[in-house]
């Protein structure tokens, strides 16, 4: 009985979203692509602002994706209870309030504070496939999901260039003042566009599990970034990476013992799951290292022998063609994915992102061997992102998309967060006269980041081919 009234709620759902509740959903795509992206080439600026360290400034990316690991299988959950329109206005909100807070502080950390605030945001993605899924037949998802990647990787692009334009001619806060408007702009256009979804059935939500996620996944990330600081042998150090390890095994335990888990042990086990998570692990990692290195090498003054002695707009500049492949790629990706399935696009994509990082550590010194380069890591982005999320999206039931898109994005998001941290202690490291790393710092990242590709590649043989592609999601 329960079966046949879920079907017809799915029907009704699905007769209710307007092509402009579609647009409203590609747009926050795009929102969480600017979001993500528009501080990263500012951070030089933005550490001259506040008077931050290196360190210090990459946690505005890092405490993004600590709060981004955190809600998205959060807000994904309570989407599948309560509904997802109230959890995508929810996102949206947060994006308006973090915002806000950022454009207002006085402080390097009270800008991470908004940051984080920020993350919490980035659950509009998962939880706009799963109203797309709820809402188009089985034969447009690809597309759909081809789409949402290619929006945010726009909001990447628009994002890399406003940045500059805003930091230059205007400020800092600028950026986020306009971060602010945008995103009441579609909070409005959600409440309108998009319909309320079928009431589901309620059940305990698991924020015991969410706890020990968040306070482990800090502990890690704070032990990777304070490493060189407090020496990696250090008592602070290690009793970091420990903590992070008990608290981590906590949450595991919690969740195979609470009814209604945050993260289904059941789903994480049964293929091609397992699978995914690795590959969008690799994916995360190797992506994160360049969106940390590139601004930073960009900046540095010319007169250090290796800086290019860019000014933001000249930075978000040079990292534009790897948000255009990206977007190219994804639009290629959410057209084919059926016809080659996701074994293939994650190989070739994991091929192009070795090539990439290859092609950084040999050659960094200019600006057209940084964007093809680039260029090359934004090919594998857009196919593997998409290649992934159309396997996962079509894979789980229906009452499970949110939460199975969430796992998915959660443990590419935990992958890029260690990444960023990761990049940002190497060239801490590698730090030489002031806040200057050394031309090897840059090389160690590149190499970090081709290592990563390169095990993305070796995960891609345990993808579905061509025919799990095909498969119609169980309803």
């Amino acid at each position: 009985m329960s079966s046949a009234v879920d079907v017809a709620a799915v029907e009704r759902e699905r007769s209710s979203l307007s092509l402009g509740g579609l647009i409203v959903l590609a747009f926050g795509a795009l929102d969480f692509g600017l979001e993500s992206s528009i501080v990263l080439p500012a951070l030089p600026a933005i550490a001259r602002e506040y008077g931050g360290s290196l360190i210090a400034v990459s946690w505005l990316a890092t405490g993004f994706l600590l709060a981004s690991v955190v809600a998205i299988p959060l807000f994904a959950r309570l989407g599948d209870i309560f509904g997802r329109r109230r959890l995508l206005l929810a996102a949206l909100g947060a994006f308006c309030v973090g915002s806000l807070m950022c454009a207002v502080a006085d402080s390097i950390g009270l800008l991470i504070a908004g940051r984080i605030v920020q993350g919490a945001g980035a659950a509009i993605g998962p939880l706009a496939v799963g109203i797309a899924r709820d809402a188009l037949p089985a034969e447009r998802l690809t597309r759909a999901f081809g789409t949402f990647v290619g929006a945010a990787g726009a909001g990447a692009a628009i994002g890399y260039v406003l940045s500059g334009l805003l930091v230059d001619h205007v400020s800092v806060a600028a950026i986020f003042w306009f971060l602010f408007g945008l995103s009441i702009a579609l909070l409005a256009a959600a409440t309108v566009l998009v319909p309320t979804a079928p009431p589901r059935k309620r059940v305990a939500v698991d924020f015991a599990g969410a706890a020990l996620l968040a306070a482990g996944l800090a502990a890690l990330l704070l032990a990777i970034s304070k490493g060189n600081d407090w020496d990696w042998t250090s008592a602070r150090t290690l009793g970091a990476f420990a903590g992070a390890a008990a608290l981590l095994a906590a949450f595991l335990v919690v969740e195979r013992s609470v009814t209604h888990p945050l993260v289904d042990p059941a789903l994480l086990g049964r293929p091609p799951f397992p699978n995914a998570m690795v590959c969008a692990l690799a994916v995360g990692y190797a992506f994160a290292v360049v969106v940390i290195a590139v601004p930073q090498l960009a900046a540095l003054p010319t007169a250090t022998g290796h800086g290019l002695g860019y000014s933001t707009t000249s930075t978000g500049l040079l990292l534009v063609p790897m948000a255009v492949t990206s977007i190219a790629a994804a639009s290629l990706a959410g057209r084919y994915v059926d016809d080659v399935g996701p074994r293939t696009l994650m190989a070739i994509g994991s091929a192009a992102a070795v090539a990439g990082y290859t092609a950084l550590i040999a050659a960094h010194g200019t600006a057209v061997a940084i964007a093809t380069a680039t260029g090359a890591i934004g090919v594998a982005v857009g196919l593997t992102v998409t290649g992934i999320l159309a396997l996962v999206g079509r894979s789980a039931t229906l009452d499970k998309t949110s939460v199975a898109t969430a796992v998915n994005a959660v443990t590419r998001t935990t992958g890029t967060a260690v990444g960023a941290a990761a990049a940002a202690a190497v060239l801490t490291g590698a730090l030489t006269v002031g806040p200057v790393p050394a031309e090897s710092g840059f090389t160690d990242c590149f190499l970090m980041g081709a290592i990563a590709s390169a095990f993305a590649l070796l995960a891609s043989v345990l993808l579905p081919g061509r025919a799990a592609g095909r498969d119609s999601p169980t309803r």
